[in-house]
C-alpha cells in the first residue's frame, strides 16, 4: 500500500452560474422628466474545489431588488430617491485537510468548517445632482443601510468636476464603501498550502473610505489635436479588513479582522497622443504605497503588491481598419515577498521585469482573423512553488505568485459578427 504523503498534489475547480436581469421605468409625465423605475436581478452561483486534501463548496443564491423615483426639475437639477435591498444565501462548507507537522508518521488532520449564512441588507438613498452647462457638474450620495449580520451603517459619497478652461477638467471624489466578505472565495490562493487554516470567528464586515482627485489636460498636438495628459491621486483608508496572513504563525494561515491601520495610496499619469491619422500611443504609469498592519509585525508593506508598474500601447490600423496592429510593453516593479519565501542573502524583494505583447488583426465582411504572441520575452518566475518536491509539507505553497508563470505563448483566433 502506497502511503498518502507519496501521492501527487493536485487541485480541481469547477464554476457554474446563472445570472437573470430585469428593469422597468414609467415616465410619470409626457417628458420623462419624472419617472420611477423597479430593477431585479437574481443571481445562482455554484463552485466546487480541492486542492490537495482541502476541499470547499460553496453555492449562492442572490437576489436584488431597487425601487427608484427619479426628478428632473430644469437642466440644472436631478434627483434620485429609492428604496433597495439585498438578499444573500450562501451554503459553504470547508473541509480542511493537511500534515500534522508533529507527527513523524505523517498523520492526516482534517478540520471542517460551516461558513454558510443568510444575509439581508435593507437600504434607503437619495442622490442629487447639479450641472452649471459644461462648468461645473456635483453629485452628492447617502445612503443609510440595515444589515442583518452587521447593523446599520451609513455611507456618504461625493463627485465633483470643474472644467476652468476648454483644454483643462479637475476631478474629485470621495466617499465610504463596504461590502460582506467571502473568506474563501476572496481568498481562493490561499488553499494552496501545506499549513492549516486558522480562521478567527465572528469576522467584520470590511469597510474603507476612498478619496481623491484628477487633473486632465487637453494638448492641442497631434492628428486632430486630440491629446490629453493627466493624473490621479487616490487614498483607500480601511476601517476594517479582512487579513490573510501567513507571517504570523508559519505554521497556519491566519485570517483575521484587521486591528490597526491598512491604506493605500495610488498615483497614476497618463498620456495619449495620435501623432498621425490611426496611429494611437498610450502610455500610463502607476505607484502604489499600500500597508497593513499584521499581528506582532506593526505596519508593513503589503505583500505580493507591485509599487509600480509602467504600460505603454502602440496602434495603427489601416483604413477601414481593414488590418490592425497592436503592441504593448509593461514593466512591473518590485513587490515584498513574504518572510517565509525569503531564501538567506536575498532581497526580499521580487525583481522588476518587462512582458511584451503582440497582436495583428485582419477584418473581413462579419468576420476577423487574429494572431498573436504573449510574453514576447519568454519572463517567467522561477520556482514559483515553495517546497514543490514535498507538497504534504507544512512548508509547500503555490500562492506566492508576482509574475508569470508561462513563456512564450502564441495564439490565433476567429470573431464572427452575425449581425451589425
Amino acid at each position: 500500500m502506497v502511503s498518502w504523503w507519496l501521492l501527487p498534489w493536485g487541485t480541481y475547480i469547477t464554476n457554474q452560474g446563472v445570472n437573470g436581469y430585469l428593469k422597468v421605468g414609467i415616465p410619470l409625465n409626457e417628458d420623462n422628466s419624472h419617472n420611477i423605475a423597479v430593477v431585479a436581478d437574481y443571481t445562482w452561483h455554484q463552485l466546487d474545489s480541492y486542492f490537495g486534501l482541502r476541499s470547499f463548496f460553496g453555492r449562492q443564491n442572490s437576489g436584488f431588488l431597487n425601487l427608484m423615483y427619479q426628478g428632473i426639475p430644469n437642466d440644472s437639477h436631478r434627483f434620485t430617491f429609492g428604496l433597495r435591498n439585498f438578499f444573500d444565501g450562501y451554503v459553504q462548507t470547508l473541509h480542511d485537510g493537511y500534515a500534522d507537522p508533529l507527527s513523524a508518521s505523517r498523520r492526516a488532520v482534517f478540520a471542517d468548517y460551516d461558513l454558510s449564512r443568510k444575509e439581508n441588507s435593507l437600504g434607503i438613498y437619495g442622490e442629487y445632482t447639479y450641472t452649471l452647462g459644461e462648468k461645473f457638474s456635483a453629485v452628492a450620495d447617502l445612503s443609510l443601510d440595515w444589515n442583518s449580520l452587521y447593523g446599520l451603517f451609513l455611507s456618504p459619497r461625493v463627485n465633483l468636476k470643474w472644467s476652468p478652461a476648454e483644454w483643462l477638467v479637475i476631478r474629485a471624489s470621495g466617499g465610504r464603501g463596504t461590502r460582506s466578505p467571502n473568506v474563501v472565495v476572496d481568498n481562493l490562493g490561499m488553499m494552496s498550502s501545506g499549513r492549516r487554516l486558522d480562521i478567527a470567528p465572528d469576522l467584520d464586515m470590511e469597510s474603507a473610505w476612498t478619496y481623491g482627485g484628477n487633473i486632465t489636460f487637453y494638448i492641442p498636438i497631434g492628428f486632430e489635436d486630440n491629446s490629453y495628459l493627466s493624473f490621479d491621486y487616490f487614498r483607500s483608508d480601511f476601517t476594517s479588513q479582512i487579513i490573510v496572513d501567513q507571517e504570523y504563525d508559519w505554521s497556519a494561515v491566519s485570517i483575521y479582522s484587521l486591528d490597526g491601520p491598512s491604506y493605500t495610496n495610488t498615483w497614476q499619469a497618463d498620456f495619449s497622443v495620435e501623432p498621425f491619422e490611426r496611429f494611437t500611443v498610450l502610455a500610463t504609469f502607476r505607484y502604489s504605497d499600500s500597508k497593513v498592519w499584521l499581528k506582532d509585525r506593526g505596519l508593513v508593506e503589503r505583500p505580493l503588491v507591485s509599487r509600480y508598474k509602467g504600460v505603454l500601447n502602440l496602434q495603427y490600423a489601416t483604413r477601414m481598419n481593414i488590418w490592425t496592429f497592436d503592441f504593448t510593453a509593461q514593466i512591473n516593479g518590485p513587490a515584498r515577498l513574504p518572510d517565509f519565501a525569503v531564501k538567506p542573502g536575498e532581497s526580499g524583494m521580487s525583481p522588476v521585469y518587462p512582458v511584451l505583447f503582440a497582436q495583428i488583426t485582419r477584418k473581413f465582411k462579419g468576420v476577423d482573423l487574429y494572431v498573436g504572441v504573449e510574453n514576447i520575452t519568454n519572463c517567467r518566475q522561477k520556482h514559483p512553488v515553495i517546497s514543490a518536491e514535498d507538497p504534504w509539507s507544512p512548508d509547500f505553497n503555490a500562492s506566492v505568485i508576482w509574475g508569470p508563470l508561462t513563456g512564450v505563448t502564441a495564439y490565433a483566433g476567429v470573431r464572427f459578427t452575425l449581425w451589425k
